[in-house]
């Protein structure tokens, strides 16, 4: 059992103390996080265990807030640091109070086992046999996680539906990668060869029982909710993300922003033809894509010029050492990832590179299956999604706030800065002139009011009763979005509450501290700077370091932002 009270001490003993539990019992965030001592371990999700989690999180966070608050730091960064890491556990603690996932979801489950094996396979930390033998280890204990699994998932009345749906899609992925493994690592495996080939059998046997579940008595007996419901909502809205807006609130902003994308959109497309509405034209374009063999050639060649882009045009600081790489995305990811997405390096990691997901079409779907995956992967649609995943979007951002030293800034981040941040180099590269293509302008702008649309989705099936299929309908018929690609994306806005509409948010709120830095600064305002000040934080929500930003005092030349800053901002995260 844990202790009800954090061992006391400096800031950073509570900050050492804190994060060294949770990659303790987090392994899978552990490796991640580029720390290896736990690559042998999966997460131990016995009831008991996750209990004592619960309250270890919460003693912890009580021993920040209370020294934040009895005797605050005098190191700015120390309580800043302090601020981040009380409210972090506090939202792990409530999770695991008000969302129970390890007692409803089964994606957890399958996430930890693939991304804690993917990561091993896939970051080159160490000499091969060396990954491989932690891989056969963690695969080992695939058995008994999901015997855990069963148990905690009981006869699935608690259970959403789109829940049960979004982890049977997924461990049918699973089995492909599995296979993928045992076809491509296990000779390359030197001493662990023999371990890895067995635990690679037993890890999908115990996938293939699990399988059976979500298909059968899971799958028929789901009746949970998936909403967190409006208390949750805007708790997680305050304290994982920093903002002062409630959901009802931000519904409305929701509606308002899918009514000016739609304003923006219809003007774009009247500046190419004006007879012809921008679905017409978005359809016209369709069949202009890369065929199979060609994708991940097309997105590289948009990752190079969009890096050379940003370098030329001096927006960013690029950091030495970061290096891209564009892959096909995994294939347990592929049912709830049907476009792209970005994998950092690890902040602890001396190698840091990047993998850009592309999700190709089944190599056995049929030619339709294919063409309407394909469909996805507009030529002119490429270089907006560069933008986004990789120069100046997630890949520069990520690297950049791995160089930090401040231990909890790489545990406890926000995807509206992430999200957000990615989002806004949509917009940035359009105004720097990065596309070239009009068609590219027209479906970046079609791509903003996908994501206004996930505002009100975000907020609507959380707190409003919004349904799976009017969710669906939505994306398909308003941001016009291919019909399986539109559920995938649904499935994965019923399971990570506030995540959806962090993108539209997030770009709001940076574009709103821009302004704010531009008035500040007058003459001597440039991108550069802001870009470069703002980043250098890491991920953590634009209300922390609004104040720090918009400081009336200029930084030394040298001089990182943090070591200028004074002070919390006001509203810290509330």
């Amino acid at each position: 059992m844990v202790t009800k009270r954090a061992p006391s001490g400096s800031p950073q003993d509570l900050i050492d103390a804190a994060t060294g539990y949770l990659y303790s019992v987090a392994p899978t965030v552990a490796t991640a996080a580029g720390i290896h001592d736990h690559d042998h371990r999966l997460a131990d999700y016995d009831a008991d265990a996750i209990e004592d989690r619960r309250r270890a999180f919460l003693a912890h966070g009580r021993e920040a807030r209370r020294r934040l608050e009895e005797n605050p730091p005098v190191d700015p960064d120390d309580a800043l640091d302090l601020a981040l890491l009380a409210d972090g556990l506090e939202v792990e603690a409530r999770l695991l109070e008000d969302v129970r996932a390890p007692f409803r979801d089964p994606s957890l489950y399958l996430d930890e086992i693939l991304y804690g094996v993917y990561y091993l396979v896939q970051r080159d930390f160490a000499p091969l046999p060396e990954r491989a033998r932690s891989a056969a280890l963690r695969l080992g204990q695939v058995p008994a996680l999901l015997r855990q699994a069963e148990r905690n998932l009981g006869d699935g009345t608690e259970i959403p539906r789109p829940w049960v749906e979004a982890g049977a899609r997924q461990v049918r992925g699973s089995q492909a990668f599995l296979a993928e493994l045992d076809r491509d690592l296990v000779p390359r495996a030197g001493a662990a060869q023999a371990d890895l080939t067995r635990a690679l059998a037993e890890a999908r046997t115990a996938l293939d029982h699990f399988a059976r579940s979500l298909d059968g008595p899971l799958l028929h007996n789901a009746s949970g909710e998936f909403a967190t419901g409006r208390a949750t909502f805007d708790f997680l809205l305050e304290k994982q993300h920093g903002l002062s807006i409630d959901a009802d609130a931000l519904f409305e902003k929701g509606q308002r922003l899918v009514t000016q994308a739609q304003e923006r959109l219809e003007e774009a497309a009247r500046g190419i033809d004006p007879h012809r509405t921008w679905r017409d034209l978005v359809s016209g374009w369709k069949s202009d894509h890369p065929d199979r063999d060609g994708l991940l050639a097309e997105y590289r060649r948009e990752v190079d010029r969009a890096r050379e882009f940003v370098r030329a045009r001096d927006l960013v600081g690029l950091p030495s050492g970061e290096i891209l790489e564009v892959v096909e995305t995994p294939s347990f990811q592929r049912s709830v990832c049907p476009f792209a997405a970005y994998v950092p390096p690890g902040p602890f990691e001396a190698d840091q590179r990047g993998f850009f997901w592309v999700t190709p079409p089944p190599d056995d779907a049929t030619p339709e299956a294919r063409e309407s995956c394909l469909l996805d992967h507009l030529r002119p649609g490429i270089p907006g999604t560069v933008a986004h995943e990789g120069y100046p979007g997630h890949h520069l951002q990520l690297t950049l706030a791995n160089r930090s030293r401040r231990k909890v800034r790489h545990l406890f981040v926000t995807a509206v800065l992430i999200e957000g941040w990615a989002f806004y180099c949509e917009e940035l590269m359009a105004e720097e002139g990065f596309y070239k293509d009009p068609r590219a302008r027209v479906l970046q702008l079609k791509d903003q009011l996908w994501r206004a649309c996930r505002v009100v989705i975000d907020t609507g099936m959380q707190t409003r009763g919004m349904t799976v299929e009017e969710a669906v309908r939505m994306l398909v018929d308003v941001a016009c979005l291919e019909e399986p690609s539109a559920r995938g994306e649904v499935l994965r806005y019923a399971r990570s509450a506030t995540q959806p509409m962090s993108y539209a948010v997030g770009k709001e709120e940076i574009l709103a501290l821009r302004e704010e830095y531009r008035r500040l600064r007058g003459p001597a305002f440039t991108l550069r700077e802001f870009h470069d000040r703002l980043l250098s934080y890491g991920s953590i929500p634009v209300s922390f370091t609004r104040g720090r930003l918009l400081e009336r005092t200029e930084p030394a030349e040298g001089r990182s932002a943090g070591a200028a800053a004074q002070g919390l901002p006001r509203s810290g995260r509330s």
